[in-house]
């Protein structure tokens, strides 16, 4: 096993969550967008605690790398040369902490976002520095315009990886792939109820929205 159980369900989530998220904001679906904002929020919450004391191959420590390594692999990359990793690749780190990094900005931003009249966020609601709804709002904008390359590098990676390398990475991302290292029950049992937690607890926010 390559991915454990709570990692892969993370993985879905998160496409799901910023897909929804993306097409209800362009289509002014604030209700919609909140919850699938919202869900992205506690899945990052889930996959920052998780990329601690996850299975082996989700931890942080374990697949990111330096310029070295990062170079190395890059090079047998373009050789052809490079072998099939146990889990993220020294590049596909790079891509996660990128992925993790703009849609952590969005989640923050988008929970202090308001306008007085159409919509108010959670943060904005119960007080937390409401003077930040104006320029969180403002980023929350600029931000979004990063969302369509982000995901279309990933896309093309995993293209790459398809028909360069040969290699199945979608594939182990829904059937866990195989490994030398099988994640311990216990474990899985502890990730899925900390990802029900997380989602179950940001999702929870959307009660402090007022409707209009």
């Amino acid at each position: 096993m390559v991915w454990d159980l709570p990692t892969r369900l993370f993985h879905w989530g998160f496409v799901i969550s910023i897909a929804g998220a993306y097409i209800s904001g362009e289509r002014g679906a604030i209700d919609a967008h909140e919850y699938f904002g919202l869900a992205a929020c506690g899945l990052l919450a889930f996959r920052l605690i998780w990329g601690f004391v996850g299975h082996e191959t989700a931890r942080f420590v374990v697949f990111l790398r330096g310029p070295k390594a990062i170079w190395a692999y890059i090079k047998h990359l373009v050789a052809r040369t490079s072998t099939l990793q146990p889990g993220h690749n020294p590049t596909g780190a790079l891509a996660v902490i990128a992925m993790l990094a703009l849609m952590g900005a969005m989640a923050v931003t988008g929970l202090w976002t308001g306008d007085d009249i159409l919509y108010e966020a959670p943060l904005t609601v119960v007080g937390a520095a409401p003077e930040l709804a104006g320029p969180m709002g403002a980023w929350h904008q600029r931000l979004h315009i990063l969302v369509i390359p982000l995901v279309a590098l990933h896309v093309l990676a995993l293209l790459a990886h398809r028909l360069w390398l040969g290699e199945k990475l979608v594939s182990r991302m829904v059937t866990g792939g195989e490994g030398r290292t099988l994640p311990s029950p216990k474990r899985t049992q502890a990730g899925l109820a900390l990802l029900v937690i997380c989602v179950g607890g940001a999702l929870s926010l959307s009660l402090l929205t007022p409707s209009y």
